[in-house]
C-alpha cells in the first residue's frame, strides 16, 4: 500500500504542510520542515532550482518525505537532485515515521529512478553523520550496480544536551569559572540597564528588521555570511519563517540597553532540538559579551520548553565551546549513479575536494592567525 508522489508544484504542498511538520516535530529536524525549506524555496532558492518533492504515503498516512529540488545549474543538461536549503543550514535531511526510514527510501529511489531526468548525482548535505538515509539510497537504489558514495566534507557540530531537571541544575553542572563568568556578566548587563526579551507577534517586524542591521554591520570588512548575501530578501524570509512556525518554535531574543538593541539571536526548535541560526551584535558593547549571555539565555529557554539540546551548528564560533559538552558532527554526502554520466560528476567534484585537503592541511601545520588571513585573502578574491 505504500505510494510516492513527485511533487513539482508548490501549490500541492499546501495540503501536506501539517503531516510534513509532524514528521519535522517527530525526527526532531527543525531546518527540515515546510517552515524553513518553502521559506528558503520562494526567497532563496536559485532561479534554475526545480522542485521535486517525493511524498511517500502508506494508506493515505504521510510516512515519509524526501523534499529535494533538481539544480540545473549552468546547463540543462545538469541532473543534480539536492535537498531543499542545503545550502543554507545547519543540517536537512530527509524524514520518516519511526522504523520507516528503509521503506521511504526504496519508494524515493524508485521514484526519481523512474522520473524525468533522472538524477546523475543526488546530494544528501549537511546530514548528520549518523544518518542512515545515505547507505538506506545506496542500498535501495534500483539497478545492478549500486551507485558510488563519495564524501565530500565532514564537519564537526557543537552541541549543548539539556539533561537536567532544571536550567539552574544544569548551570550547577558546569565548571565554577563558568559560573562565575556568566555571573558577572549578567550583573554588569543589568547594572548598565540590560535588559532582554522574545520577539512577538507584535514586535516581529521591527525586530527581524532589527536582526538583520546587527547581523549585516558585524559582517562588514570580514567577507560575507549567508545571511548578508540574501540583501533585502532576509526580513521576507525570517517573517515567513516565524508566521509558518506554531507558537513557541520560532525564537528571536533580543539584548538592550535602555531600550536600545545591542544583540538580536535567532534560533527555531522542533521536537525538543533547538537549532542556532544565528546572531548579530553590536561591537560597541563587547566587554558586556552579549553573544554569551544570548546563548545562555537560549538554553534557559530551552529548558522552559522542554527541549533536550541546543544545536550551535557547523559555523566556526569561539564562544560555542564555552558551552558545548557535546558534538554531532555533519556530512556532506554525494550519490553517483552508475551510468555515462559517472565520469563527469567525478571530475566537477574532484576540484573542491582538492581544495577542502589544503585547507585542512593549511589547519595543521600554520597558526591560527595565518589561516585567518588567507580566509580573508580568499573571500575578497573571490568577490573581486
Amino acid at each position: 500500500m505504500i505510494k510516492a508522489e513527485m511533487i513539482v508544484e508548490e501549490g500541492r504542498l499546501e495540503g501536506l504542510r501539517g503531516a510534513w511538520d509532524a514528521l519535522a516535530v517527530t525526527n526532531s529536524a527543525p531546518e527540515s520542515g515546510p517552515g524553513w525549506m518553502l521559506a528558503w524555496w520562494r526567497h532563496v532558492a536559485p532561479p534554475s532550482a526545480e522542485l521535486r518533492i517525493v511524498a511517500v504515503s502508506d494508506r493515505d498516512e504521510l510516512i515519509g518525505i524526501a523534499p529535494l529540488y533538481l539544480d540545473r545549474g549552468q546547463s540543462q543538461s545538469d541532473r543534480r537532485y539536492r535537498l531543499l536549503a542545503s545550502n543554507f543550514s545547519a543540517s536537512v535531511t530527509p524524514l520518516a515515521l519511526p522504523d520507516r526510514a528503509w521503506d521511504v527510501a526504496k519508494a524515493v529511489t524508485d521514484t526519481l529512478v523512474a522520473c524525468e531526468p533522472q538524477p546523475s548525482a543526488l546530494e544528501l548535505a549537511p546530514m548528520p553523520a549518523t544518518s542512515p538515509w545515505m547507505l538506506a539510497m545506496r542500498e535501495c537504489w534500483p539497478a545492478r550496480i549500486r551507485p558510488v558514495v563519495h564524501r565530500a566534507e565532514i564537519k564537526e557540530v557543537p552541541t549543548v544536551p539539556l539533561r537536567e531537571q532544571s536550567f539552574e541544575a544544569w548551570l550547577q553542572s558546569r565548571n565554577s569559572r563558568f559560573r562565575n563568568n556568566f555571573r558577572r556578566y549578567r550583573r554588569r548587563f543589568v547594572e548598565e540597564g540590560g535588559t532582554e526579551r522574545l520577539s512577538t507577534p507584535e514586535t516581529l517586524t521591527r525586530d527581524i528588521e532589527t536582526f538583520a542591521r546587527l547581523h549585516t554591520v558585524r559582517w562588514e570588512g570580514r567577507g560575507t555570511s549567508r545571511l548578508v548575501a540574501l540583501g533585502e530578501r532576509l526580513p521576507a524570509f525570517f517573517e515567513e519563517l516565524a508566521r509558518a512556525l506554531p507558537a513557541g518554535r520560532f525564537r528571536l531574543l533580543m539584548l538592550e540597553l535602555d531600550g536600545k538593541p545591542i544583540c538580536a539571536n535567532l534560533a527555531i526548535a522542533a521536537g525538543g532540538e533547538i537549532v542556532a541560526v544565528n546572531l548579530g551584535w553590536d561591537e560597541r558593547f563587547k566587554h558586556l559579551s552579549a553573544p554569551r549571555l544570548s546563548a545562555l539565555s537560549m538554553i534557559e529557554e530551552g529548558f522552559r520548553h522542554g527541549d533536550r539540546r541546543l544545536n550551535f551548528g557547523w559555523g566556526r564560533v569561539d564562544y560555542k565551546r564555552d558551552f558545548a559538552s557535546g558534538n554531532d558532527p555533519v556530512v556532506w554526502d554525494v550519490l553517483f549513479p552508475v551510468g555515462p554520466r559517472l565520469p563527469l560528476e567525478f571530475a566537477r567534484v574532484a576540484p573542491t575536494a582538492a581544495s577542502i585537503r589544503v585547507a585542512r592541511s593549511a589547519k595543521r601545520v600554520l597558526p591560527s592567525d595565518k589561516v585567518e588571513r588567507l580566509r580573508t585573502l580568499r573571500n575578497r578574491v573571490s568577490r573581486a
